[in-house]
């Protein structure tokens, strides 16, 4: 299966590599803005709240994937470790996850889809799932609406969720389909089994 490459990817990216046995990340697609790939949705005081990292097109709109660059032009990691923070610190597993998705966030790679590997390698390690990551040697059309590529590329999804606890439970009613972060923070190992395929 070959997929976009996320930062901190939602529930659903998750939901659909879990069926994997290996998937490939596709670095030579072009760029798109204001998706999932340079961006994550966690949960804050005052709801849904987006994590944008700022990036470089070298080549604008024809820029390829594995050429993005990550900006230095503002201290982006600083805003988006105090909004997880602020957002999680009294989640069950903070004390757990946080500062090791602090280092994750403050690490020093150039380009987004190595940093966003660093990232999802380590989520697989936290989820205890063994799947083989490669990246793309060449572009591939997508071969239809199912393909990850677009299934995953929604601004808003609409896939039920099943409920789980979130740290604002008691303000707002239950938001599916956010971060990856949002789900272990609050169900820690057990985090694996809401995203295994369901029999």
């Amino acid at each position: 299966m070959i997929y976009s490459t996320n930062y901190f990817g939602s529930i659903p990216y998750f939901q659909s590599i879990a069926k994997c046995s290996e998937i490939v990340i596709d670095i030579h697609e072009h760029y798109k803005k204001q998706t999932w790939r340079n961006r994550t949705q966690i949960l804050e005081s005052n709801g849904p709240m987006y994590l944008s990292v700022p990036v470089m097109r070298p080549n604008g709109s024809k820029s390829k994937v594995g050429d993005i660059k990550i900006s230095h032009d503002t201290n982006w990691r600083k805003d988006h470790w105090k909004a997880l923070q602020s957002s999680y610190q009294h989640a069950p597993y903070f004390f757990y996850y946080g500062p090791q998705i602090k280092e994750l966030i403050y690490q020093e790679e150039e380009t987004l889809h190595l940093f966003n590997l660093k990232i999802l390698k380590q989520l697989l390690d936290w989820l205890d799932l063994e799947i083989e990551i490669s990246l793309s040697n060449e572009y591939s059309i997508p071969d239809g609406p199912e393909d990850s590529r677009i299934k995953l590329d929604k601004k808003q999804f609409s896939i039920p969720q099943h409920r789980y606890f979130q740290v604002f439970s008691d303000k707002y009613p239950f938001y599916p389909n956010l971060s990856i972060i949002d789900l272990i923070m609050n169900e820690g190992p057990i985090a694996r089994n809401y995203i295994l395929p369901k029999n």
